[in-house]
């Protein structure tokens, strides 16, 4: 299958391109998932010509217990279109279901952003890596494939031509951000053939990959001290996060983030507990904080008038022993919260 595996590949790839539209990215990656499944034949001793509904059931097995869930998604997706469109075969190819996502979505505060960003400075690349991560808020893949030209520093604005499913947007960036990017093309290294366009290129000379841009934010956020689990996504959601919590509506959010689907834009927004209990008072104003001094005439209830109100309660049959034992634990944790939050340097 040497020659025929090398035509059929060329040959898939100017259709995704020229029949499909496909982009850069997708064709990509087409091609790897059409490498993986022709080696699986070879091994297998199966022809590209002999391929059927028998050999497609025997592959898709042994897709579901090499990979994940969600893997499975862009290969099903690409066996239906290599198998039953480009080679038109009668096959049916079922495309795998997404299955939700458990990663933890929890936004960085701004404090521990600038922590991020302490740590790198001195180190340019680091720097504009990671600012460009944070203020334009582009997905891994986005920012691996700026190219100089794509940054526009009189508008303070970069354009992402390749974007999810092939789209261009322009983000806008701050001056910290174009600073920082400009002092790192004043020290970036002569780069190797064909990576000379590139924005951000490692010490290698080459554009940057996905394992450089994990390492890097890894190693940043455990120099900050920060125990969450900080990834380059994770800089995307801070970013849509902190815009919402500016007062920017969604509309306005989603220019920035291209999201084609503002319910998965909205998805991303994780305010902070304090945050939505200050929004909250703020919508409210008639309510007040437990902690502020009472109004003349005015009697504020304290834990310990709580508890012996529960319990006369439970003794008139008002509460059963399970309600009474809840209340209590709740107003004995809130003292300890309360405790916990003293410095002890002070006590």
């Amino acid at each position: 299958m040497g020659n025929t595996q090398k035509e059929l590949l060329e040959g898939y790839k100017q259709w995704m391109k020229i029949e499909r539209g496909n982009g850069k990215i997708t064709i990509r990656n087409g091609i790897a998932f059409s490498r993986r499944f022709l080696k699986w034949l070879k091994s297998n001793n199966v022809d590209i010509e002999n391929i059927d509904q028998e050999t497609i059931n025997r592959y898709l097995l042994y897709c579901h217990q090499k990979y994940a869930r969600n893997t499975l998604i862009p290969i099903t997706i690409n066996l239906r279109k290599l198998c039953c469109h480009f080679l038109g075969k009668d096959l049916k190819i079922k495309v795998a279901t997404a299955k939700a996502s458990n990663r933890d979505k929890t936004s960085l505060t701004k404090k521990e952003v600038e922590a991020i960003f302490d740590v790198s400075k001195g180190h340019p690349l680091e720097t504009a890596v990671l600012k460009t991560l944070y203020y334009t808020g582009v997905r891994e893949s986005e920012l691996i494939n700026l190219d100089i030209t794509d940054v526009d520093f009189d508008r303070l604005q970069i354009t992402i031509r390749h974007g999810k499913g092939d789209r261009s947007r322009t983000v806008n960036i701050t001056k910290s951000c174009a600073v920082a990017i400009q002092r790192w093309l004043q020290v970036r290294p002569k780069p190797k053939e064909g990576h000379e366009n590139a924005l951000f290129i490692s010490r290698f000379s080459r554009r940057i990959s996905v394992f450089y841009l994990w390492n890097l934010v890894k190693k940043a956020a455990a120099n900050a001290g920060i125990t969450k689990n900080v990834y380059p996504h994770k800089f995307r959601i801070t970013m849509i996060t902190h815009m919402a919590e500016a007062g920017l509506s969604p509309r306005e959010i989603q220019v920035q983030s291209g999201h084609r689907d503002i319910t998965t834009l909205v998805g991303y927004i994780q305010h902070s507990p304090s945050r939505i209990r200050q929004s909250y008072e703020r919508v409210f104003g008639d309510v007040k904080s437990l902690d502020r001094k009472p109004d003349k005439g005015e009697v504020i209830v304290d834990n310990e008038q709580y508890k012996k109100m529960a319990v006369k309660k439970y003794l008139m049959g008002e509460i059963d022993s399970d309600t009474l034992h809840s209340i209590l634990t709740t107003i004995e944790e809130k003292k300890q919260e309360k405790k916990s939050t003293i410095d002890p340097s002070y006590v």
